[in-house]
């Protein structure tokens, strides 16, 4: 019965991480689809340039929150099973391709980097952390929020290894890092020509 409600609770992860709060304040607060401008990307970098910081910080918690809170929510609904530490990878990483592919968008979301840090945080808070001051300092000395993304997530992947997180962890931060960086592919040709834009 267990993996019953397990399975449920992935499903539920899948609906609840797949509300892209970018968008929805974009119709709410500017009447505006943020898909039509900028990058038009979902996420937080491109709510920012479209609806300013306010909003775009606002977007960026709750899409960090969005996974964090399904983890920590598996933690405490199923802290009696065995494998509990690989469940919440496994949450983790249903929240973060929920972003990246959202029911509600036809499957067309964002690039996952604010939810992967975010159930990061929940799952290991002391490699979610580094990987936020990786991305603070990043961000502070290129200005461009793609290198910064794909420092933090990269960044995880060395410090669960170094940590000795369980396998299953290391092995999901490498799987992330990779589905993000090809997230990425158009960011990373623009920074190699110098076409990316600088926040």
């Amino acid at each position: 019965m267990i993996i019953f409600y397990q399975f449920l609770f992935l499903i539920i992860t899948y609906l609840v991480a797949s509300i892209p709060f970018g968008l929805v304040f974009g119709k709410i607060f500017a009447k505006v689809d943020i898909r039509e401008s900028g990058s038009k990307n979902i996420g937080a970098t491109n709510a920012t340039r479209i609806l300013g910081k306010k909003l775009g910080f606002l977007t960026l918690l709750l899409d960090s929150f969005k996974g964090m809170i399904m983890v920590i929510i598996g933690r405490f609904s199923f802290y009696q099973i065995d494998n509990l530490h690989f469940f919440l990878v496994l949450v983790s990483f249903v929240a973060i391709c929920s972003h990246i592919y959202p029911i509600y968008l036809n499957f067309k979301g964002g690039k996952g980097v604010a939810t992967a840090i975010g159930t990061i945080i929940a799952l290991d808070f002391s490699v979610g952390i580094l990987a936020i001051c990786f991305w603070i300092l990043t961000f502070v000395s290129f200005r461009i929020s793609a290198v910064a993304s794909l420092v933090a997530i990269f960044s995880t992947t060395i410090f669960s290894t170094a940590y000795d997180a369980p396998l299953s962890q290391i092995i999901f931060c490498w799987i992330i890092f990779i589905i993000i960086f090809m997230r990425h592919r158009e960011n990373i040709i623009r920074i190699l020509t110098g076409e990316e834009k600088k926040i």
